[in-house]
């Protein structure tokens, strides 16, 4: 830690961290500061709040150096978080935690960040997939958990460097786990001050979840499949006839567990993977074809594990899980 971050640290720990104390909105710390989370938490130290990033290796020596610099389709900018550290200690409790880490670390990470969380403090879900709200409540409560839904794509490019790509607008869906209303997923919204991020409350985050997985898994599991770029694979009747079926076993297992979906979803889904830019790829489509671990088990094989438990038949995402989990198992070091 630099000596001007010691000083931020001891000031803000003496007056409690408090929002009011230190003239600031809000008090954040992103756990696991790349990606996503790194992005969100820019941009609420841009908007004036009070931001700490956990990271780790050269990402956090770069943060601590220089601070956190995004490359952004939507204009570059750099901030000095008031804190980075690998250690959630050092940080103390905040308002709010985001994860900005992988579907498969979210149990452990729970557990990690506990000497953050305070009585009131929110933690914010970013992953994809439908599940990482669960396993956050199953560890700290359901009264902790702020569910949130986003398009946007980014990922380290560098130490102390984030990119931001694609052309859609920065969009942030939150809400309480049990959809009910709060002034907490209001602060949240307010914190951001329309700060380059367009941030929506709903009393029906389930939805939104739900929405975006299905079109997660039917471009990842197609995508990664076909081993090409969207834009190739849905020009071609025989994979594109995949589309439906796929999002449909979605659907049913979204019903058959009380989160009723519009009725023109698949529709709807397919006229946004047409408008999509032909080189579009999924996260989990560029990991598996570069054999990395993916959020495959998060993704297809999460459709066909909720699918057995709610006794609903996924046979098409149990072919593409099938098919890609011998390439998953060997780039974990398991086969």
């Amino acid at each position: 830690m630099t000596i001007n971050q010691k000083i931020n640290y001891f000031v803000l720990k003496y007056n409690n961290f408090s929002p009011r104390l230190s003239g600031l909105k809000m008090r954040v710390a992103v756990f696991g500061a790349g990606g996503i989370g790194g992005y969100f938490g820019a941009r609420l130290a841009q908007a004036g709040n009070d931001v700490a990033l956990v990271a780790r290796g050269s990402h956090l020596e770069a943060i601590q150096e220089n601070g956190l610099f995004v490359k952004s389709s939507t204009g570059d900018f750099h901030i000095k978080p008031f804190i980075a550290t690998n250690s959630p200690a050092e940080v103390g409790v905040v308002d709010l935690v985001i994860l900005g880490i992988k579907a498969w670390d979210i149990r452990e990470a729970s557990e990690q960040i506990r000497p953050m969380i305070g009585p009131d403090t929110g933690v914010l879900t970013l992953q994809n997939g439908v599940e990482a709200p669960t396993e956050v409540a199953d560890v700290l409560g359901n009264d902790h958990v702020i569910v949130g839904v986003s398009p946007v794509r980014c990922f380290i490019e560098g130490p102390g460097r984030l990119k931001h790509i694609g052309g859609i607008d920065p969009q942030l869906t939150l809400g309480e786990i049990d959809n009910r209303t709060s002034k907490r997923a209001d602060s949240i919204r307010a914190a951001f001050s329309s700060h380059q991020v367009s941030v929506q409350v709903t009393d029906n985050i389930q939805y939104y979840q739900w929405w975006k997985f299905a079109g997660a898994v039917t471009l990842g599991g197609i995508g990664a499949l076909t081993r090409v770029p969207t834009g190739v694979w849905r020009q071609i009747p025989e994979p594109r006839s995949l589309v439906r079926p796929c999002i449909e076993e979605v659907i049913s297992i979204a019903k058959a567990r009380g989160v009723t979906l519009a009725s023109d979803m698949v529709e709807h889904l397919q006229r946004s993977m047409d408008k999509m830019p032909a080189n579009h790829m999924t996260s989990m489509q560029e990991e598996i074809m570069a054999c990395k671990p993916s959020e495959l088990e998060y993704w297809n094989g999460a459709v066909v594990r909720l699918g057995k438990k709610a006794g609903v038949a996924t046979p098409l995402n149990e072919v593409i899980y099938y098919s890609l989990l011998p390439q998953e198992k060997r780039a974990r070091g398991q086969a």
